[in-house]
Order: structure tokens, then C-alpha cells, then sequence
């Protein structure tokens, strides 16, 4: 699997909370006939939790998982007591909320889709043209419904869609279960960036880049529930070297404009917003992709690199 193509499975899991908000992959993968992940209702999960303090304020810092199978119990008494503590709850982008779904889909439809007169399939060579009607109907999805769509978003549709294929649910994504236990409390919400950001982040990846690819996660799809099952078995048990190696690594070492512009980058813009809710008053929970917080280049590190004392809970 290519470097580009396990980061867009990355992304959606871990990563790209906006892909799931979309609608897009629900659709495609209706109907889809893949065998599921394991049963995960006996694992004892603990997730990676960080927590820093001076004074007058705390910050707790969360690794998230976007999509999750439902099976899966990860909300430790810890997390949920600590999370009830905070006086505010800070993700990476406003997907859930009112009016968010359809901005973001406004924003997929200006920045997703070919300009008038060019297809998916007018970009591909015809070896990607035959694996794509291989693969797409393993999905849920057909050759025709991807034809409008640049190859970034057909190959996030194909990835969320098979990744729910698989048993994953964006329902049962971290995000979705953090805003439900606040619902009805006094916490305020807070954003580290906006969507439109956020699908730039890929969306403005050069063409030649999409293509490739787009052409190598056809070939490689079939690799996927051994990558995913790895990749829950690692956010679950807290192991986050296990996570930089499996998210971030390859991508790091091989594609090191792409892990610049969608890990590295974005961690720096986060730090200085985290720095200045630590001067601030109160206790924060903040919940971003687990890969954002993992490694050398991760927001843990920037911030202990800051002189920022960082424990693990």
C-alpha cells in the first residue's frame, strides 16, 4: 500500500474527521459485502491520555480515533471523570455541529469535484480504469458515482467506505461520543481550525500526486482489514510508538512534503493555541487525531520541547 493511500485510511480514521461528516461514504458503502473486523468487546482498551497544568489551569490531551467499530469499549472511568472536570472541549474542526454538514459538504463540492467537462476516469490510465470497476463495487460503490469527484475525494469515499464496510462507524468515532456526554452541560466547544483548512490539507495536493495515488490504494485495498485491525489494537492499548510507526513513519521517511503539510505543519499551528489556553484559566480537554500527537514531530513533543512539562496519565 502506498504511502498516500494508507494515509488517506489514516486520515479518515484518525485524522480527517470532516470525510466522515460528508455523506459521501455512508452512501457508497451500502450494500458493501466485506467480512468485518474482529469482535473487539473483550479487549481492555486505554487510550493514550496526557495531562499539563500551572496554577490556575489544566489541559488534558486526548489522541482520537474518528471511526470505531462499535464493539469496541474504550471510555476508561479515568477519561470520563476527567472530561466531566473540564470546563471546555477543544477538536481539531466544527463537523457536528448545527449547520457544519452542510458547510462542509459545500466545501467538498467546491474543492472535490472536476471541473466541468473532466471526469475521475479522463485522469487515469487504462489499468486504473479496469481496477477501479474491480474494486469499487467490493465497496458499496460504482465507476459512475466516483466520476465527478478529483481522486483525493473518490479515494477518501472509497476508504471511509470501506472502512464501514468493515465495521467501523463514524457513530461510534471518539468525537461523537465526547459531544454526547457534554450535551446539556455547561462546556464550551472550542475549534483548532476550520473545515475549510482541513480539506484544503488534501485538496490541494498537485494532480499528478492524487492520481498515483489514487491508482495505488486500488491495487492495495484488499490489504486493508490487517492495517486497520492494527491500527485499533495500537489506539486502544495507548501505544503510541505503535501509532507514529503505523500512521506516520513511511510517510515521514518517504513522502516527507506530504507528512510536512498534513502532520507537521498543523501540529505547530495547534501548539501556540494550547499554549495560550494553558495561560489561560480552567480545566480543557482537547481531542485530536491520536497521529497528532505521537512522535518527534508530534504535539506532545512540541511541547515539552517548549518547556511545557507533559505527563502521561
Amino acid at each position: 500500500m502506498t504511502r498516500q493511500t494508507k494515509f488517506l485510511h489514516r486520515l479518515a480514521s484518525t485524522c480527517g474527521a470532516i470525510f466522515a461528516a460528508t455523506g459521501l461514504a455512508m452512501s457508497a458503502a451500502a450494500g458493501a459485502s466485506h467480512a468485518q473486523l474482529a469482535d473487539y468487546s473483550d479487549l481492555e482498551a486505554s487510550p493514550a491520555l496526557w495531562h499539563m497544568s500551572d496554577a490556575d489551569s489544566d489541559i488534558y490531551l486526548f489522541g482520537t480515533f474518528h471511526l470505531l467499530p462499535p464493539s469496541l469499549d474504550w471510555q476508561t472511568g479515568e477519561l470520563r471523570a476527567h472530561l466531566a472536570s473540564a470546563d471546555s472541549l477543544y477538536l481539531e474542526a466544527d463537523v457536528q455541529g448545527e449547520g457544519a454538514q452542510a458547510r462542509v459538504q459545500a466545501l467538498v463540492v467546491q474543492l472535490g469535484l472536476n471541473p466541468q467537462g473532466v471526469t475521475l476516469s479522463s485522469l487515469l490510465d487504462a489499468e486504473a480504469i479496469a481496477l477501479l470497476a474491480s474494486v469499487a463495487p467490493s465497496v458499496g460503490a460504482t465507476p459512475q458515482m466516483l466520476e465527478p469527484m478529483r481522486p483525493w475525494l473518490a479515494q477518501i469515499v472509497l476508504s471511509v467506505a470501506q472502512m464501514q464496510a468493515l465495521g467501523l462507524d463514524p457513530e461510534a468515532g471518539v468525537e461523537k461520543a465526547l459531544l454526547t456526554a457534554i450535551a446539556g452541560s455547561d462546556v464550551e466547544i472550542g475549534y483548532f481550525e476550520t473545515a475549510e483548512q482541513q480539506v484544503r490539507v488534501l485538496a490541494d495536493l498537485p494532480d499528478e500526486v492524487q492520481v498515483r495515488g489514487f491508482t495505488e490504494g486500488l491495487r492495495e485495498m484488499e490489504r486493508t482489514p490487517a492495517l486497520l485491525d492494527d491500527m485499533v489494537r495500537a489506539w486502544a492499548a495507548g501505544d503510541v510508538d505503535a501509532i507514529d510507526r503505523i500512521v506516520n513513519a513511511e510517510m515521514r521517511e518517504g513522502a516527507p512534503e506530504m507528512y510536512q503539510a498534513l502532520i507537521v505543519q498543523r501540529n505547530h499551528d495547534w501548539v501556540p493555541q494550547i499554549q495560550e489556553l494553558l495561560d489561560g484559566e480552567g480545566t480543557v480537554f482537547v481531542a485530536v487525531g491520536a497521529a497528532h500527537l505521537s512522535g518527534e514531530n508530534g504535539v506532545v513533543e512540541l511541547l515539552r520541547d517548549s518547556g511545557i512539562i507533559v505527563e502521561r496519565q
